[in-house]
């Protein structure tokens, strides 16, 4: 396998975007953006299928339209941060098994209807819904930080990108 050229400036230009919301680390990677506890979150260096799944999820369940997927996403992790305390341990256990519910189905060959719904099923737990919750207002309370915030990180995956695709800035 590569070694990707830029990774750690990447992850430490994405952490310091983070930093003010109490994330002490932000690690991109292939798979799904995950909130680790111990102020560590992951996004992913991909677009993938559910997040047009979860765009559509925000402008129905909130009203929000999206137009950046990686900075709500990442809204989305420090919302799991925020919001942690407020789940209590049986409400946290049920979302466990339901996510290893959830995604043990969608790994089976399903229909996109079938898939999507489970999509939702994910997105309407309510850890998850608490997480969304507390990033579509932040975001819509604060627009011009989550601008520069976008500006910050588009930057830092550009030149990522740039030097692993070979693809100019």
């Amino acid at each position: 396998m590569r070694k990707l050229k830029g990774y750690k400036k990447l992850n430490k230009a994405v952490t310091a975007q983070l930093q003010p919301f109490g994330i002490k680390k932000a690690v991109g990677g292939d798979d799904y953006a995950y909130y680790f506890g111990k102020n560590i979150v992951t996004f992913r260096l991909e677009i993938l299928d559910c997040d047009k799944v979860f765009s559509d999820f925000l402008l129905e369940r909130f009203g929000y339209d999206d137009t950046n997927i990686f900075i709500i996403s990442l809204l989305h992790e420090v919302g799991h941060h925020k919001t942690d305390n407020d789940i209590n341990e049986n409400i946290y256990q049920f979302c466990q098994q339901e996510k290893a519910r959830i995604e043990e189905e969608i790994s089976h060959t399903l229909s996109p209807n079938r898939w999507k719904e489970l999509q939702y099923q994910y997105f309407n737990l309510p850890d998850e819904i608490m997480a969304t919750q507390w990033a579509v207002n932040y975001a819509k309370k604060h627009p011009k930080k989550v601008r520069k915030m976008w500006t910050e990180c588009e930057k830092a995956l550009h030149e990522f990108y740039a030097k692993n695709l070979g693809v100019d800035k």
